[in-house]
């Protein structure tokens, strides 16, 4: 599993899920430039944090019979910048949209959308204006520093029993010489 694809893949539902109106990009995507105003996604770090968690159980899925598979879970912390990008006079509306982003993401819809995500706001969120000179224009930039807790899932495949034996021999036990005893069990319910 690639738990860094998979993070943006969450973190692009949540912001398209609240505004599904903006342009939405990921940062240094080395494409070119979208028209603005729009929005990148810059995951600046992911930290895992405590003991991974894996299953016990096997499931066995149904395409695949003849193998099983456990489920392991990460906690991470992870720290997001939304860069919202704008030219010139869209210095209002960027900064609006930064707003609305701040306060997206503290909604009834915004919690739904992180924890559909695994992802949940686990600190305080800071607007910061940035703009750019770039060329012949100033870029209006209004950046949102975030810090969610992320939760990774990965499945593995791992061999399984059908069914377990147990064959144990005493010899001499406790009784008359060359007594022997034999025991056998087979466990073929889980």
């Amino acid at each position: 599993m690639n738990v860094y694809q998979d993070l943006e893949d969450c973190l692009y539902n949540v912001v398209d899920g609240l505004f599904p109106l903006w342009r939405t990009i990921f940062a240094y995507g080395n494409g070119p430039e979208p028209q603005t105003p729009y929005c990148a996604i810059d995951v600046t770090k992911i930290e895992p944090v405590g003991l991974e968690y894996t299953s016990t159980t096997t499931h066995i899925d149904p395409n695949f019979p003849d193998r099983a598979a456990t489920v392991t879970a990460q906690d991470n912390l992870v720290r997001v910048t939304f860069v919202l990008t704008g030219v010139g006079d869209q210095n209002t509306e960027v900064s609006e949209m930064a707003n609305a982003l701040q306060t997206g993401f503290r909604t009834p819809k915004g919690y739904e959308l992180l924890a559909r995500n695994r992802l949940a706001l686990h600190g305080k969120m800071n607007v910061v204006s940035n703009p750019q000179r770039r060329e012949t224009q100033v870029y209006m930039q209004w950046e949102l520093d975030c810090t969610f807790a992320y939760t990774a899932v990965s499945s593995d495949y791992v061999d399984w029993i059908e069914v377990l034996g147990i064959t144990g021999i005493y010899h001499d036990a406790g009784r008359e010489p060359d007594h022997i005893i034999k025991n056998k069990l087979d466990l073929t319910q889980p």
